[in-house]
């Protein structure tokens, strides 16, 4: 093959990469769409960052910001389900 055609096949190739990149980001997003989420009275920080698929500092900063007021029971660090659900019910 000439570098010519390889060229020419560049652009091409580029497609079918755009190409299976959206389709596997819609089938990504398909399966984020369809998992289940646990319904529970409170959630850990931890399962709030998953379920949102935010970080731990957004998280933090969300808490700091009254977004998310915490409970600590039992020593740990709980944050109820409505307070998530308020502010975040599109995402979960």
């Amino acid at each position: 093959m000439s570098s010519i055609q390889k060229t020419a096949n560049l652009p091409d190739v580029q497609v079918q990469i755009d190409r299976l990149t959206r389709r596997v980001e819609s089938l990504a997003s398909k399966i984020k769409s369809n998992k289940e989420v646990p319904k529970k009275d409170y959630y850990r920080p931890t399962e709030v960052c998953q379920l949102l698929g935010i970080s731990r500092s957004k998280f933090e900063s969300y808490k700091r910001s009254g977004i998310f007021p915490v409970k600590r029971m039992g020593g740990s660090v709980y944050v109820a389900s409505a307070d998530v659900l308020k502010h975040f019910s599109g995402d979960i």
